[in-house]
């Protein structure tokens, strides 16, 4: 059996004292989001965030696909941490919570890198796949009905060396409830099945909601 310490409120704290310090934007994003009530669920953790930070900085990545934007924190954290000549291309249907990201983008002076597409997901990456673009780095976190999609289509987009990240796969832990039915549970069982079966190197961390991380 593996040792796995209890991660609180309290111990997120302190590995937050002891790390490198959130942008003022950053902050301030996450204080936004706070008031957002129950949809403030739809932002991935800081911690998941400042790894994603790290993996852009050690592997030299300068291209980030994002499925699922929300109000822009983690399209903020990758462009923060992406060199001058890097960008993000970020996809999310929802024209109001876009608007917001980018006031947060132009407020952080990163929106020079940032490309927002406000479309339906699998629409979009079907036009970049067609269009011949790769990406470093996808992250995958918008509507779990389509999982599997983003991923056969974000296996298409990465360049070699790449990584795919994809949120929520362990689902609060219900991904192992045998006795689960709910419809979001079971589409996220099944998309585990089928990463499980794909030819493709993948790990999931216990980090946030779960961290799925792919690479060829």
């Amino acid at each position: 059996m593996d040792k796995n310490i209890q991660i609180d409120q309290n111990l997120i704290d302190y590995i937050f004292s002891h790390s490198k310090n959130l942008h003022p934007i950053q902050k301030k994003l996450l204080k936004y989001n706070e008031s957002l009530g129950y949809n403030k669920r739809l932002q991935i953790s800081i911690l998941q965030a400042n790894f994603i930070q790290f993996l852009i900085n050690i592997n030299n990545y300068k291209s980030c696909l994002e499925i699922g934007t929300f109000t822009g924190y983690s399209t903020l954290s990758m462009a923060l941490a992406l060199p001058t000549d890097g960008y993000v291309y970020a996809i999310d249907k929802d024209k109001k919570t876009n608007e917001i990201a980018v006031k947060f983008f132009k407020e952080a002076k990163v929106n020079d890198k940032i490309k927002t597409e406000v479309n339906n997901g699998i629409e979009a990456i079907k036009l970049l796949r067609k269009n011949k673009k790769k990406f470093d780095l996808i992250l995958i976190d918008a509507d779990k009905e389509s999982y599997i999609d983003y991923f056969n289509y974000s296996l298409k987009l990465l360049k070699k060396n790449g990584l795919i990240l994809v949120d929520n796969t362990l689902w609060k832990g219900e991904v192992s409830n045998l006795k689960a039915t709910d419809k979001l549970t079971i589409k996220l069982k099944q998309f585990n099945d089928h990463v499980k079966k794909t030819k493709i190197n993948k790990y999931i961390l216990p980090l946030g909601d779960g961290f799925t991380i792919c690479w060829k």
